[in-house]
């Protein structure tokens, strides 16, 4: 063990996790005299849903009852909120705006189709792609293709013709008909699984976002159709940051993992 291992821990678990589920922890944690007991911390771990977040903390509890005993809690929690505080001083993640629109404008700003295919171009492991509608996209099918022929593991979440209750007439998963999308692994919102209102209606996947290495992350108004890359108004932003990132994909696979999200 090194001598910053808890400091890691600690500072892992507050950069990946809601600042809510950092509060209940700290609410719980307050009323230990000392390191946690194997019931104290099977008691805390059971409030826990998320798994990742659930595995750090296990981590972090472990550590501070095997390594440091003698730690209080009141030492714990000074530790975790002076992290906390520390990551909320630290400045916005780096992100650019991005756009599809009029053309002869001043503004600078690259648009929605450059900016997609370069994340997904240089996905080296992992792709996530989640989208409302797909249609007539080709140059994005074809880059996420691609990622599939160099190995990266593809997830793409998509909303459902049958699913939406005719809000879209065409399922986008016929968009991929190559044989090397049999690679990719394609979940939907099925909807016995969504709110609906009183008088049946449900609600519908209408977020656009693609995160790749669980780095960069893509979150726009566009859908993945030709009007949304070459015609439509459309802005979003492109953010490279890694805690966002996992935050994005943690909630993804926290979906799929309690099959809000189904595979197909």
């Amino acid at each position: 063990m090194h001598d910053n291992q808890l400091v890691d821990l600690i500072s892992d678990i507050v950069r990946g996790s809601p600042s809510e589920i950092i509060q209940e922890v700290l609410d719980i944690i307050q009323n230990w005299e000392g390191a946690p007991t194997d019931y104290q911390k099977t008691k805390l771990l059971s409030s826990i849903h998320s798994p990742l977040i659930k595995s750090k903390l296990i981590k972090l509890l472990d550590c501070w009852a095997l390594q440091y005993p003698a730690l209080t809690s009141e030492g714990m929690l000074l530790s975790i909120q002076t992290a906390l505080g520390t990551l909320n001083r630290i400045e916005i993640p780096p992100l650019e705006l991005i756009w599809t629109g009029p053309e002869g404008l001043s503004t600078n700003l690259r648009r929605t189709d450059q900016a997609l295919l370069e994340l997904i171009n240089n996905a080296n492991e992992q792709l996530l792609v989640v989208s409302f509608a797909v249609y007539k996209a080709q140059p994005i099918i074809d880059a996420i293709e691609k990622a599939i022929l160099r190995n990266v593991k593809v997830v793409i979440c998509l909303e459902d013709s049958d699913e939406s209750q005719g809000k879209l007439t065409l399922s986008g998963v016929k968009a991929f008909s190559s044989a090397h999308f049999n690679l990719a692994t394609f979940y939907i919102w099925p909807k016995e699984n969504r709110p609906h209102t009183i008088d049946g209606k449900c609600g519908s996947l209408h977020a656009k976002i693609a995160v790749a290495d669980r780095k960069n992350v893509f979150i726009s108004s566009a859908n993945l159709t030709d009007y949304a890359m070459d015609l439509n108004m459309e802005m979003g932003v492109l953010i490279d940051d890694r805690v966002i990132g996992d935050q994005v994909v943690q909630l993804f696979s926290e979906m799929i993992i309690n099959l809000i999200l189904q595979k197909i």
